[in-house]
């Protein structure tokens, strides 16, 4: 049952042969929607892959997938791809992904499964965010969805400077429905920072990280 994240945890971390195998059954589903070397529990790895080697020069398997978006019926499928998508690192594909979103061939009520965004696109992200709050704000502020908009975006950051940031953005533009979220994301952020101050200031990190593998637990 875990394949599906096995793989799209390895097209992530960049293991070739999972991304060159990734590609080959891609572009065999978009030959025959039928084949069976891209089942459903498999998909979204494949579509991961894809996204991840894409990039403003080079945008077809980017095409292709928002084709497959764009032509199923399936709600399960279309969140899928809506999922993938924002796994490109190219920052010109990452912000036409999140515009996407708020397009009217987006229903409102997936556009949050289309910010899962890498960690290159985390600025972006953040930006676009600020620059579309108005807008997000009346589209779902009267629901729990803006809560995602607000947690997706802000929890992965990882720098004090990036929490004054945070907390100078919504000082003036935080609302009830929001407010546990924005604290509980600013929260995660701190965390965050701590986590990488301590990494930055051990000295031998490879050595303990080796000690901790070898060690005898029992």
């Amino acid at each position: 049952m875990l394949r599906g994240e096995v793989l799209t945890a390895l097209a992530v971390f960049g293991h070739e042969p999972t991304l060159t195998e990734a590609s080959r059954r891609f572009h065999a589903f978009l030959d025959d929607r039928n084949t069976p070397l891209l089942p459903p529990d498999i998909r979204k790895a494949a579509y991961v892959a894809v996204m991840l080697t894409a990039n403003a020069s080079n945008r077809s398997d980017n095409e292709s997938l928002l084709g497959v978006y764009r032509e199923s019926d399936l709600s399960q499928e279309k969140t899928r791809i809506l999922g993938s998508l924002a796994s490109c690192p190219d920052p010109t594909i990452i912000l036409e992904v999140l515009n996407f979103l708020l397009s009217s061939e987006v229903r409102s009520q997936d556009a949050v499964f289309g910010l899962a965004v890498g960690i290159e696109g985390r600025e972006v992200a953040w930006t676009w965010l600020k620059d579309n709050w108005e807008h997000i704000s009346k589209t779902w502020g009267s629901g729990f969805l803006i809560t995602r908009f607000v947690s997706a975006i802000v929890s992965p950051f990882a720098t004090f400077e990036k929490v004054k940031d945070i907390e100078e953005f919504f000082a003036s533009r935080t609302k009830p429905s929001i407010a546990r979220t924005l604290k509980q994301s600013i929260e995660r952020v701190n965390i965050n920072a701590k986590w990488v101050q301590s990494v930055q200031s051990e000295r031998d990190l490879a050595g303990a990280v080796t000690e901790l593998a070898h060690r005898n637990y029992l």
